[in-house]
């Protein structure tokens, strides 16, 4: 039942099409208001959702033997992403914002993405062999619902603050179609991911969890640097931060737990170190969800 119930999350994402800049309202109230306070957030969404033509091009580095229909969500995926990148940089034209300089990434962002690019092509050859294959591929979708639910969470912040000030005209063009087009995404990979988990062996699902643990960083934080990822998650989820971390780390578990000992808190301790603030002792609770 699954393999056919992807097959019609793949064809309704490819049946939805990019939302189209037309579609879009960009009435703003207070245009000073909103600069203050979105400025750095906009740029950040502008520069993560342009990125997915590299990241669609080290997906397939990382893992060159995916199959059809993977190749058929990167392509709706990434038309979908890149529509929303040409909206903030819309708004950030509407409000004045000079967009960033080409290359203008922190000097840190630069040696990390080599740094990445390098591994990327690292783990291709690795994966050659069928076994790691099927792992890395376990880890991609994992991490994919992880970044998505993040994602979805950060847009339906920013909705509530639009909405909350009056940018009624964002809240309804903006926010509310891109959470529902990441909803969808994040549909498909959490189900990706479950059905791919179960023609694992524990092995392979004990390699995907430790590397997992051990590599992973918040959305955009290879793009824009930790710092800048720091600033704009705490921006964005102020005292509901640590809320949509747990919710993150339960989509983990849920994919990458062994059902027994839940995960430890390693997405509260990757933005930890994005936002500079001392590692929290947390209790570990989170068994793996229905």
């Amino acid at each position: 039942m699954a393999p056919q119930e992807l097959e019609t999350r793949v064809g309704r994402l490819e049946d939805e099409p990019p939302l189209a800049l037309g579609s879009v309202d960009l009435t703003i109230g207070d245009p000073v208001r909103l600069r203050q306070q979105f400025g750095e957030i906009f740029a950040y969404i502008a520069r993560v959702e342009s990125a997915v033509s590299q990241n669609v091009a080290d997906i397939t580095t990382f893992l060159p033997d995916l199959d059809e229909q993977d190749r058929r969500f990167l392509t709706a995926w990434s038309a979908h992403e890149l529509a929303h990148a040409a909206i903030f940089d819309a708004l950030r034209a509407e409000l004045g914002l000079v967009a960033p300089a080409p290359g203008g990434r922190p000097e840190s962002s630069d040696q990390a993405t080599a740094s990445a690019r390098f591994s990327f092509r690292l783990f291709g050859h690795l994966a050659t062999n069928r076994w790691l294959h099927d792992v890395f591929k376990l880890i991609y979708l994992s991490r994919g619902a992880m970044h998505e639910h993040m994602t979805y969470d950060c847009y339906r912040h920013m909705g509530a603050r639009f909405e909350a000030l009056g940018e009624l005209a964002l809240f309804r063009t903006v926010t509310e179609p891109i959470r529902r087009q990441e909803a969808g995404h994040l549909g498909y990979y959490r189900l990706a991911a479950a059905t791919h988990r179960n023609g694992l062996s524990a092995a392979q699902v004990r390699l995907a969890r430790q590397l997992t643990l051990h590599t992973y960083t918040p959305v955009g934080a290879g793009v824009c640097g930790r710092s800048s990822a720091g600033r704009v998650f705490a921006a964005l989820a102020g005292d509901d931060v640590d809320a949509v971390l747990d919710g993150v780390e339960a989509v983990a578990d849920d994919l990458l737990g062994d059902g027994i000992h839940p995960l430890p808190h390693f997405v509260h301790a990757a933005v930890d170190a994005c936002v500079d603030r001392p590692p929290v002792r947390r209790t570990v609770h989170r068994g793996r969800t229905p």
